[in-house]
């Protein structure tokens, strides 16, 4: 960023927009970039004007900790930097966002900045609006350079770190600075610093650094993010029954060669873009620009995972992370829909940008869906790694599926039964994985038999019989089946060479 804000300068670029979490540290990096003699200015809504080196208050700003009051209004504000800033200056305008927007109550600001072009650029000046997000106003779009300020990366993060352990006099070996560094990943460089000078504990044992301390700061604050959500659960694949073929295939992406860094799951992706074509808001159309954009820029690819509800989509995207021992991120595209005019695009932008540095730049995107008929052609496409069906699960699937919950909820078989008041397990022909987890969970709840359990379950390729069977038909000889390897196949689903196992540990093999 630095780079390109010194390239524009030096080409007499006027107008500048930075997206940065970190405003005052931004700032100081730009004053890193200017030569000696060129002034540095700040403006925020508490302090006005200020000049934060010699050449500036030379100029006549006031100096740091002094605040002007006279041009804390930015409407009255940027004429006075038009009279009294340099040439050269670079006059650093925060939380842009807030006072250069398009609401009525703005327009003078917004003109007044729109009126500094030419003179600036004529004097080798530059306006610098900060924001951790923003979206300029007409006056400006087509003036001003935007640049984004990329969240530090795990060596900085590194360096942060053993910098706060030096202050307190404590030696961290490399291991610990690069468990520190993936917890840190995705925060600014002084958020970064505060958790890790919170993360500090003093026992009786000496001063230690609780590593965990800082997961639950990253995870905080990637809530925070609108639209994300970092999933809590601790399931593995081994506490999901059947799909083995899809389990296969994502242990060896998670533990092959350029090994993913964090998961991003996306839920129904089919009904978060719908209306893509006929969204005569555009929100939806910017969004899915939005998002191949990023997976064509980073060479981000992912999966998608097709079939019925209940059949166990979500829960192989949301134990994959655990599998791998990394961070899944619910990616909510409605949680990121703002109510101004393109704000849902800008909090996207800025979402994605915290999964860029959460995985190190190597996301795996998983996205679950119930149809693929509505979902854009070139959205597919990016989900390099394969469409899986989920299909409803055979008998050998149904019997792991009851093994796991039974055991889940207390009910493990006792020389071949459950327990008495549980009784044996239902008739379960057309039931997923969730219904038998659903009786289960009645049962428990109830105190009765999962055999009364059962007459509550009504199965949803019973419920909605003809679209079930219309998705596998559609399915059958285009998608990998997520059961056995090949083709998923509806005319004979069991048509296998074999099962598959896997293991992150040992290695990954293909039974017999």
């Amino acid at each position: 960023m630095i780079d390109q804000f010194i390239r524009a300068r030096a080409r007499g670029v006027p107008l500048i927009g930075i997206t940065t979490a970190d405003q005052p540290g931004t700032t100081a990096q730009l004053g890193r970039g200017l030569k000696p003699a060129q002034a540095l200015i700040r403006w925020s809504c508490a302090t006005g004007l200020q000049g934060l080196n010699a050449p500036a208050l030379q100029a006549g700003f006031a100096p740091p900790g002094a605040a002007d009051l006279q041009t804390v209004n930015p409407a009255e504000a940027l004429p006075v930097a038009l009279e009294k800033a340099p040439a050269e200056a670079c006059v650093v305008f925060c939380n842009a966002d807030r006072f250069l927007d398009s609401l009525p109550s703005n327009a003078i600001a917004v003109c007044n900045a729109a009126e500094l072009r030419d003179p600036f650029k004529a004097t080798g000046r530059t306006l610098v609006c900060l924001a951790p997000q923003w979206q300029p106003p007409a006056e400006l779009s087509s003036d001003i350079l935007m640049l984004d300020e990329p969240l530090p990366a795990r060596e900085a993060l590194r360096a942060i770190v053993a910098n706060e352990a030096t202050n307190v006099e404590i030696a961290l070996d490399e291991a610990t600075l690069d468990r520190a560094a993936d917890a840190l990943a995705g925060l600014s460089a002084f958020a970064a610093e505060q958790a890790t000078a919170l993360g500090i504990v003093r026992t009786d044992e000496g001063v230690s650094l609780d590593v965990g301390a800082l997961w639950t700061r990253k995870r905080r604050m990637i809530s925070d993010t609108p639209g994300l959500q970092v999933y809590g659960g601790r399931e593995r694949f081994s506490d999901i029954g059947g799909n083995a073929n899809i389990k296969w295939f994502l242990a060896g992406i998670l533990a092959g060669n350029r090994r993913p860094r964090a998961i991003v799951f996306v839920d129904e992706i089919e009904k978060a873009l719908a209306g893509s074509a006929g969204d005569t808001s555009g929100v939806t159309q910017d969004q899915l620009g939005v998002i191949l954009a990023y997976m064509q820029d980073t060479e981000a690819t992912g999966i998608l995972m097709l079939g019925p509800p209940g059949a166990g989509k979500s829960a192989i995207a949301k134990a994959a992370g655990n599998e791998a021992g990394i961070p899944t991120i619910q990616l909510d595209l409605g949680g990121v829909k703002g109510g101004l005019v393109g704000q849902s695009e800008q909090q996207l932008r800025s979402a994605l940008k915290v999964v860029t540095a959460v995985s190190d730049g190597r996301p795996l995107f998983l996205a679950t869906c119930n149809s693929v008929a509505t979902l854009p052609p070139e959205l597919r496409r990016r989900f390099s790694l394969g469409t899986f069906f989920f299909d409803l699960p055979d008998p050998d699937e149904r019997a792991a599926i009851w093994k796991i919950y039974l055991r889940k909820f207390g009910m493990e078989p006792v020389l071949g039964a459950t327990r008495e008041i549980f009784g044996p397990v239902p008739p379960d022909k057309l039931w997923t994985g969730a219904e038998i987890r659903n009786c289960c969970d009645i049962a428990d709840r109830r105190g009765i038999s999962l055999a009364e359990a059962a007459a509550f379950v009504v199965p949803v390729a019973v419920a909605n019989r003809e679209a079930i069977e219309a998705l596998r038909r559609q399915a059958s000889d285009r998608y990998i089946s997520a059961s056995r390897p090949g083709l998923y196949r509806h005319d004979n689903p069991a048509a296998t060479t074999g099962p598959r196992v896997y293991d992150l540990q040992s290695g990954i093999k293909e039974a017999n």
